[in-house]
This record gives structure tokens, sequence and C-alpha cells, in this order.
């Protein structure tokens, strides 16, 4: 009887090892969501893109978005007319700092938008890119004009690219 008891006890544990390492494969399977990019984008792979000054904008020094996401139905509409597009999100700083800091800054900019797109619960790939000081809209000679630098683009670019 002790006999049947160890054999069954190490069946028992044996399935359950079965079981755990199988499922640690199946979260190893699933790819990341969200996937940096480093490098920016050619102009001829964008599908469409949407700039959010108003939209994601940043107070001085933070990543952490003033966002309206309600303003996003141009966006909304856009993604699902692309469901084969990736989604690229674009951080922006104004020029204040080293290039290094700003395109990390850009870089966490870019992931907290991305975090908000990505409840949205749409198919598309999602990737950022942290562009840093080096794609200004404004200029930064005024605090007016890097509030507006300090932003989030988001891109619909083509599959693979």
């Amino acid at each position: 009887m002790k006999k049947l008891f160890v054999l069954l006890s190490s069946v028992l544990v044996a399935g359950c090892f079965v079981c755990h390492r199988g499922a640690d494969k199946e979260v190893e399977k699933e790819a990341p969501k969200i996937v940096e990019q480093q490098v920016a984008v050619e102009e001829e792979d964008i599908i469409t893109r949407h700039s959010f000054p108003e939209l994601a904008n940043f107070e001085f020094d933070s990543k952490v978005a003033q966002a309206d996401m309600d303003k996003m139905a141009d966006l909304d509409q856009d993604i699902k007319a692309h469901p084969e597009a990736v989604i690229l999100v674009e951080g922006h700083t104004d020029n204040v700092g080293s290039e290094e800091y700003n395109k990390n800054l850009s870089l966490e900019r870019a992931h907290a938008v991305a975090a908000v797109i990505e409840q949205q619960g749409y198919p598309n790939q999602i990737r950022v890119y942290g562009a840093g000081y080096s794609a200004p809209i404004a200029t930064n000679e005024t605090e007016e004009g890097r509030a507006k630098n300090r932003r989030v683009d988001v891109l619909l670019v083509k599959e693979g690219k």
C-alpha cells in the first residue's frame, strides 16, 4: 500500500511539473504587445500621422501624459480602417537637457501613451520610439513652443517597416 502511495505521489508531482512547464511555454510563445523601435520610420512608410500636442502633452521633465483620450476619434477610425498597420507611438521632448536624457524621457512618454492605446484592445502591434528633441513642431525659444514640443505622435505604419 505504501508503494502505491509513493507511486501515485510521484505521478501527481510529475503531472503538475509537466503542466506547469507547459504553462510557461505558452507564456513564452506570446509576443510582447509593445515593442521598442530603435530608428525613426521613413516618411514613405507612414499611412497616417496623428500629432497630439493638445491631446497628450507633458509638463516639463514629466513622463505622465495629460491626456484626453476622448479626442482620439480620428485615430480610432484610422486604426480600425487599417487593421494590418503597425501603431507607432513616437515620444518627443523640448530641447532642455542632454540629448541622451531627452531620448530616454521621450521613450518613457511613448510607453505611457502606448499603454493607454493597448488598453483599447486593438489587434495591431504597437511600437514605441523615443525621438528626443530631434523633431520639434514649434520653436524651443519660448515656453509656449517648448510645451508644444513635449508631445506624442501616433503613426500608422505599413506592416514590416
